[in-house]
């Protein structure tokens, strides 16, 4: 399997209030990976939503790989009939490993 440069994971949540606004830090235990900051007035919605997904991140791309590999090992390398979801899992494992 292949390895990320990303932080690895797990990740989780720490959730800060600071004056009037509350962080909400995801990180593996020894590094913050990304802060996601709101006002107590703000309270989005997506607030917690989008940590989740964050934090949940490294999981889903390793339980993706794992997946598409038993995908391509059931139905081969050509993939014959529909290919949908190996083109939707290469799609987003590429996403996520899309280097800046």
């Amino acid at each position: 399997m292949k390895t990320t440069n990303h932080t690895p994971g797990p990740w989780a949540l720490l959730d800060r209030a600071e004056n009037s606004r509350t962080l909400t830090h995801i990180t593996n235990g020894a590094h913050i990976v990304c802060t996601l900051g709101t006002t107590r007035t703000d309270g989005s919605p997506n607030h917690s939503a989008n940590a989740n997904l964050i934090a949940a991140a490294p999981d889903l791309l390793c339980a993706l790989r794992f997946l598409l590999a038993d995908y391509v090992a059931i139905e081969g390398e050509t993939l014959t009939g529909s290919s949908v979801p190996a083109d939707m899992a290469r799609a987003a494992i590429a996403k996520a490993e899309r280097a800046k």
